[in-house]
């Protein structure tokens, strides 16, 4: 006879993991991120943007465009952010529900050029590539969703967004995670997505994509992906915000300051969306690095990528958000 034996207040780690910070090192990392949020400001070029802030009790500086929040509207922000959200596929089998401690893999992007699966040869990206890798990743089962990993040099840089959008919708089974860079582009997938959905309604409901917003290092939200912003929150389609800062180049060499500055370019779009529309579904993400001191570039890839990838997954922890990093 086996006897189980109930025991209160018992917490089991469940699997092996990396403890980046003790909870006073996330409220040190919080507390100085107020404190450059409201002290220092972020700057914001978006128009439209730096009017949500000002009828929100915003400081807005006419000349230097640079907004300054005050620290309750951040932690409301925080609070009213979904701690998870359904990544919703074309095929429903593949639905992925973000949050917690799980953890799924996509595909990373966006490259101009590739190797050449046939001649071993580095060569410029085409329509057939996009299409090839969507076909390619939908067929991983491991692979929650399909990143745009490529921009087609036989198209111009406008229309190339838009046929990964297409190539995405006609190849693809999963959910999309799409790099959509104005609000014309948005738009577009919008209406390719409610053909798919049955209705812009339906496609309202269960948002078969994700856009991104990346703020510029340092402590810079540009005009066209914060208008992408505001209309995904509107609209209700998840968005991920993607800081690439480069720790020695345009953020602090130490990581610890270069985390300070990450931080308040994803707390003050957050704010921003939360503002917008409170409860929209939005994903604390990072690809920030270290800058390779001999090509200027950023170091994709490098043990620091990973270090800073792990510590943006723990705060987004810390803030009760999906998160999505990359890999290191």
């Amino acid at each position: 006879m086996t006897i189980k034996y109930q025991i209160a207040n018992l917490l089991s780690a469940g699997s092996f993991g990396l403890n980046v910070f003790s909870q006073d090192d996330l409220e040190q990392i919080h507390r100085a991120t107020l404190d450059v949020l409201w002290n220092v400001g972020i700057q914001v070029k978006s128009p439209q943007a730096r009017e949500v802030f000002g009828d929100n009790g915003c400081g807005v500086d006419a000349k230097t465009d640079v907004v300054k929040i005050p620290p309750h509207l951040v932690e409301d922000a925080v609070q009213s952010t979904p701690a998870t959200y359904r990544a919703h596929a074309i095929d429903p089998q593949n639905d992925y529900v973000a949050g917690g401690t799980k953890t799924g893999f996509v595909n990373f992007g966006e490259a101009p050029a590739l190797m050449d699966p046939g001649t071993r040869k580095v060569r410029a990206a085409t329509k057939k590539d996009v299409d090839d890798t969507v076909r390619f990743v939908d067929t991983l089962e491991n692979v929650i969703g399909w990143e745009r990993p490529l921009t087609a040099q036989d198209l111009d840089e406008e229309m190339a967004s838009i046929y990964n959008a297409y190539s995405f919708y006609t190849h693809s089974s999963k959910h999309g995670f799409l790099g959509i860079y104005n609000v014309e582009q948005f738009e577009a997938a919008v209406k390719m997505g409610a053909v798919l959905a049955g209705g812009e309604d339906k496609l309202k409901q269960s948002p078969l994509f994700t856009c991104s917003a990346d703020p510029v290092s340092p402590l810079v939200l540009t005009e066209e992906p914060t208008d992408v912003l505001i209309e995904a929150c509107k609209f209700g389609a998840p968005i991920k915000i993607n800081p690439l800062g480069m720790a020695g180049g345009t953020t602090c060499v130490n990581m610890a300051a270069t985390l300070v500055t990450h931080n308040a370019e994803v707390l003050g779009s957050v704010t921003l969306g939360q503002l917008v529309s409170k409860g929209a579904p939005m994903v604390y993400g990072s690809s920030t690095s270290m800058m390779d001191m001999k090509t200027t570039l950023s170091s994709m890839g490098a043990p620091e990528m990973a270090m800073i990838s792990a510590a943006a997954a723990k705060l987004a922890q810390f803030y009760k958000m999906p998160s999505w990093v990359g890999g290191g």
